[in-house]
């Protein structure tokens, strides 16, 4: 293990700082390389936490406290050989709360099989010397690969033959942002991939919303691998945007991908290989074998595709017309309309102002606490993805998963960058409406990163709720549907022609998720977690799912884009023979 040589830097300058802690972590591993006794004691404290994606071990794994580390990872760093560390430029200062500071920044890495980098967060101890209170590990990339989308080389020039039977490394089920992601990124790494979509066009889920809708986070913080959004879209991109964003990059990339495809999916347990009838209207059934399957269909852990709507009685009495969120869309959109939506996240929120501003009378029925934040706290948030401040998307990715989401539930009043004062004029016209905010020690990086729900980034709905132009009906049950409305516990009525239930999606485990996607035969050896696992990593998806070969991917546009990368390095590894006979080390 060496240090590369850095130049003199002033003591109090956080490069110094950091190239400090490199020295003293390089000691300390290869102290234990040595003595054959892995120690930390040296370069990290000891509520410390360390998240490994595929570096160290081939699997997403968190360890907390110094102790666990040490006994958890000692095989892993001895199989993997770390060398070469690298401190990458733009190492930090950052503020998180009103007297905590850090020290935060990239080091790059090499183990024998592959190129990493790590994210670290250094906090000072009591004695001075600055530690490790989190490490965020991932491999880049497996050496000795040659990557096919470089500048200058962006299309696969390996057109689609269609033939009776046909082999590839792996099928995609499902044309959406994780399912191209993961084709673009498997076909980079020389692993030849066909994509699968039941729908007539790439992006019509996209497509089909409500014009309105626009993304929430900004246009690099959501592109795809190798290919940018346009700038002309905007720095928030329209649905409508997104959706030929989705249908142009798989034909820029020039990926596999059948759309109006059918498939029948079985698989051999002796050759350990996938069968997949595809059929397509007017074109003869084709038989495709492959190695792997990935499932990207939107049925998943995290949120489904089934809406969840709350049995309330009384429903099939309603007069007017009752949808979903994922059903509303311009077409719900009358003059005089008398409204109510039902759910106050992001899409109940977005709904209502999209028909108060086109003539509706709406009143938004809030059932618990939502928080609410503006679109510059966001801008904040992912300051390195928007302008002037934007960052490479590798180093700005890498920054936004620095904290392991273990550490996030643990302490996230100790990493948020905290501003008490900032929002503070949302919140005061919210709650004078009678609008239910959180408390003050909610946890609001756990519903933007964990829960992925409950909150709503303001685009202009909290000058409507303060004027008086959305009316809001807040923390009183609904008691039934009647004929004309709503009816809540407390005896009021909101009289409607039109309920959009803004509710969510069903969360079934992964388990759940194979089985009415693939049968019950297929589903029997997947394992039956949710979303989350005991240490707060992705259970089952990204991952391995418990069946031989196959693969769940979901989530939003920026998690397609970095847990892809992910995904195709497992499968990858797989197909070079690098891990052990169990798959829990490398070889």
């Amino acid at each position: 293990m060496g240090l590369c040589p850095e130049a003199v830097l002033e003591p109090s300058s956080p490069q110094a700082i950091a190239s400090d802690w490199l020295r003293l972590f390089i000691s300390d591993l290869e102290s234990s390389t040595s003595h054959g006794v892995f120690s930390l004691e040296h370069s990290f404290v000891d509520d410390s936490y360390w998240r490994d994606l595929l570096a160290f071990t081939p699997d997403y794994r968190t360890w907390y406290t110094r102790h666990q580390i040490q006994q958890s990872l000692f095989a892993g760093v001895a199989i993997a050989k770390p060398t070469q560390f690298e401190i990458v430029q733009d190492v930090r200062f950052k503020r998180a709360g009103i007297n905590k500071t850090f020290v935060q920044g990239i080091v790059q890495f090499q183990t024998v099989i592959a190129e990493c980098s790590g994210v670290f967060t250094l906090v000072q101890t009591d004695g001075g010397t600055w530690k490790a209170w989190s490490l965020v590990t991932i491999m880049d990339r497996l050496r000795g690969i040659t990557e096919h989308y470089t500048i200058g080389n962006m299309s696969l020039n390996r057109p689609f033959e269609r033939k009776d039977v046909m082999e590839y490394g792996a099928v995609v089920l499902g044309a959406g942002q994780c399912g191209l992601a993961v084709a673009a990124r498997l076909e980079n790494i020389g692993i030849p991939t066909l994509v699968v979509e039941k729908s007539a066009a790439v992006g019509n889920t996209w497509r089909t919303r409500y014009k309105s809708l626009e993304t929430n986070t900004p246009r690099a913080f959501n592109a795809l691998p190798f290919h940018p959004f346009p700038e002309s879209l905007g720095e928030y991109v329209p649905c409508a945007g997104v959706a030929d964003y989705l249908d142009e990059y798989h034909k820029i990339l020039g990926l596999h991908l059948l759309t109006s495809a059918h498939a029948t999916i079985s698989y051999d347990i002796v050759a350990e290989k996938w069968t997949t009838l595809i059929s397509q209207p007017d074109q003869p059934t084709i038989t495709v074998i492959s190695n792997h399957l990935v499932a990207a269909t939107g049925v998943g852990t995290l949120k489904s595709d089934v809406p969840f709507v709350p049995s309330i009685p009384g429903k099939k009495s309603f007069l007017g017309v009752c949808v979903h969120s994922s059903e509303y869309s311009h077409s719900y959109i009358a003059e005089g309309r008398n409204a109510i939506v039902v759910g106050a996240a992001c899409s109940g929120h977005d709904i209502a102002q999209d028909l108060v501003t086109n003539g509706s009378k709406v009143t938004l029925v809030q059932r618990s606490p939502t928080a609410v934040v503006s679109r510059e706290a966001i801008r904040r948030t992912l300051r390195g993805y928007f302008p002037p401040d934007i960052l490479p998307i590798d180093i700005a990715d890498r920054f936004y998963i620095s904290h392991p989401f273990k550490a996030v539930k643990n302490s996230q009043k100790e990493i948020a960058s905290t501003d008490d004062d900032f929002d503070k004029e949302i919140r005061e016209e919210l709650v004078n409406c009678g609008y239910l905010l959180p408390k003050a020690n909610d946890d609001l990086i756990d519903r933007l990163v964990i829960r992925r729900g409950g909150y709503y980034i303001d685009k202009g709905c909290v000058k409507l709720i303060a004027s008086g132009k959305i009316n809001v009906k807040a923390g009183v049950e609904i008691s039934h549907i009647s004929p004309t409305g709503l009816v809540f516990a407390d005896g009021t009525r909101l009289t409607a022609n039109l309920i959009v239930f803004a509710t969510g999606f069903k969360s079934p485990t992964i388990k759940e998720a194979a089985e009415k996607l693939l049968g019950p035969d297929i589903a029997e050896p997947v394992n039956d977690v949710g979303a989350w696992d005991k240490d707060w990593e992705f259970a089952g998806i990204w991952k391995p799912s418990g069946h031989q070969g196959l693969w769940f991917a979901e989530g939003d546009l920026f998690t397609a884009r970095f847990y892809s990368q992910l995904l195709a390095l497992q499968i990858k590894a797989r197909e070079m023979g690098l891990l052990a006979p169990s798959g829990d080390s490398y070889l």
